[in-house]
């Protein structure tokens, strides 16, 4: 006799697995959790990197500015200063240094060059000469004015060695100068100082990479930036006071040039990087 067994179809369906509709809402949220801590790691990560970065670039700004200028500007005196206001200082900037070798007529000396600056970043080359005696006199200034060269090479070249100028100079290190009484009212002994100087221009201007930025420019040159627009200059006098900018009688008188600014991180700057800078720079003299 044939049987015929009936499967309960209704136990069956109950045993088959699978998610329900709670369980997968539960995934879902738990996964969703999961992926906002991910994105919000990644956020503050990038945002610490960012803050970092910004305050790094400022720091180095900082640092930018103390070696380079104030090594340019503490190698002058106060009789280099050609102007001081709050925007922009102005100083005579060596481009040649030279030593009087000897006499050689009524108007004329030998002399060598024992240092020249070819890449100064100096508009229009030497302006003008500076001339101190022998035994450290005060220099005198000649700013629109340089000696004619009457000649270079061997023949002065010959005057100096005979006189104990080093030998070992290229022959254009040596030359015959003239013009002396007429440009700079006498003609200079043998061991006086001359100095053939160019104007360097140190200032605050808009940068030209940083929109409503200020940039610190060397000449016609950007160098430093961004800093807030409230960078100036101003100036330690000889007794002790400070002063926004110094008209040209009392020039002498300066003995330090002050930067005062704030470095900006770069970009935008979004997290609102700060350094303050404030430093002093005396001149050698």
């Amino acid at each position: 006799m044939l049987k015929v067994e009936i499967m309960d179809t209704r136990s069956l369906r109950l045993n088959e697995s699978g998610f329900t509709l709670i369980e997968a809402l539960v995934a879902l949220v738990i996964s969703g959790i999961l992926a906002s801590a991910l994105v919000s790691l990644l956020i503050g990560q990038s945002r610490f990197y960012e803050r970092t970065d910004d305050q790094m670039y400022a720091e180095q700004s900082l640092r930018a500015s103390m070696d380079l200028v104030a090594t340019e500007l503490r190698m002058g005196a106060p009789g280099d200063l050609v102007s001081a206001e709050a925007d922009s200082v102005t100083i005579r900037f060596d481009v040649i240094r030279g030593i009087v070798c000897d006499t050689t007529g009524a108007d004329a000396v030998t002399a060598f060059a024992f240092e020249e600056i070819t890449d100064a970043n100096i508009t229009g080359g030497a302006v003008g000469t500076a001339m101190s005696g022998p035994y450290d006199e005060p220099f005198t200034y000649a700013d629109a004015w340089l000696p004619t060269e009457a000649a270079t090479g061997s023949t002065p070249k010959a005057s100096c060695v005979a006189t104990g100028a080093p030998a070992g100079l290229t022959d254009p290190s040596y030359a015959e100068l003239t013009g002396w009484t007429s440009g700079i009212g006498a003609r200079p002994e043998p061991g006086s100082v001359l100095r053939f100087y160019g104007n360097l221009k140190y200032h605050f201007a808009p940068s030209t990479f940083f929109a409503t930025r200020t940039a610190l420019w060397r000449g016609t040159q950007e160098l430093i930036g961004p800093f807030d627009n409230g960078a100036a200059f101003s100036y330690v006098m000889v007794d002790g006071t400070v002063q926004a900018s110094v008209s040209s009688s009392d020039l002498d008188d300066v003995r330090a040039i002050r930067i005062t600014a704030i470095a900006l991180g770069d970009g935008a700057n979004r997290y609102d990087v700060q350094r303050p800078l404030e430093i002093d720079i005396p001149f050698r003299n």
